[in-house]
């Protein structure tokens, strides 16, 4: 099972947002994420913003991710395609599933979950 600790959660994403990633296409994808989590959207950062130039960005207060990250917290993740963002709003509580690409986790879908 793999865990990061919070710190290495943090040098990880912040070492993600600093390095490029491949260009994904902006239809839905039929790929399997390799964890999922729930969470409430903080901001959504279309390109280029000040976390990344070219990919979009959401900022998520998620819970804890089983097998991933065992506490919660805020953090931002690269999103596959800005069209994700269609119909959300901060506040929003979300199901995401992530996958994880050379440098980064990367929010492959988005589905609003109910208040």
């Amino acid at each position: 099972m793999r865990r990061f600790p919070r710190r290495l959660a943090a040098l990880v994403l912040i070492t993600a947002l600093a390095a490029p990633v491949a260009a994904q296409p902006a239809r839905p994808t039929a790929v399997k994420p390799d964890w999922r989590g729930t969470g409430v959207v903080l901001s959504l950062l279309r390109p280029p913003s000040d976390l990344h130039a070219t990919r979009p960005v959401i900022v998520v207060h998620h819970e804890a991710i089983p097998g991933l990250m065992e506490s919660p917290m805020s953090m931002p993740f690269f999103v596959a395609s800005a069209a994700l963002f269609e119909g959300l709003r901060p506040g929003d509580r979300i199901a995401f599933g992530l996958k994880d690409v050379p440098d980064a986790l990367l929010v492959i879908s988005i589905e609003r979950l109910p208040p």
